[in-house]
């Protein structure tokens, strides 16, 4: 036998992907998750940046520092947005 509720539920989700009709609560869920990893990343960026420092790596470790403030650039301008589309 079929299990309608299932169904249904993949309706409801696949109208809600078409319309844009998310509810916010996992808008911010979503957003969070992806500051966070972000963020992350940068810090991944920055230690790694300072460990080519350390072991004398000069060039390495000024892209790797550019890069590191492109992305906190970029997380900032997403964070302090009015409305994203």
């Amino acid at each position: 036998m079929a299990d309608f509720q299932h169904r249904e539920k993949l309706k409801k989700l696949e109208e809600a992907a078409v319309n844009n009709n998310v509810p916010a609560k996992a808008n911010n869920i979503g957003i969070g998750c992806f500051l966070l990893g972000t963020i992350i990343f940068i810090c991944f960026l920055l230690f790694l940046s300072i460990s080519l420092y350390y072991n004398e790596i000069f060039i390495g470790s000024i892209i790797t520092f550019m890069v590191a403030l492109v992305f906190a650039f970029i997380l900032f301008k997403l964070w302090t947005a009015p409305k994203l589309p």
